[in-house]
């Protein structure tokens, strides 16, 4: 097994949302679902979220 940086985004209405994690996995394919489970894991939990890190520009 190797390891991958996998940075999955999802366009949703009213914005983009980015999921960047460490997978061990054998192949890419297997690596993209990895860190897409990971994913699915935290949605549960998403009421206790909270950003650490934001970016803001003026348009």
């Amino acid at each position: 097994m190797a390891k991958y940086h996998v940075t999955l985004k999802a366009n949703l209405s009213d914005g983009e949302l980015y999921w960047v994690a460490d997978v061990a996995a054998k192949n890419e394919d297997d690596a993209m679902a990895a860190a897409e489970a990971l994913f699915a894991r935290q949605l549960e939990g998403a009421a206790e979220w909270s950003f650490t890190e934001a970016d803001v520009e003026r348009l």
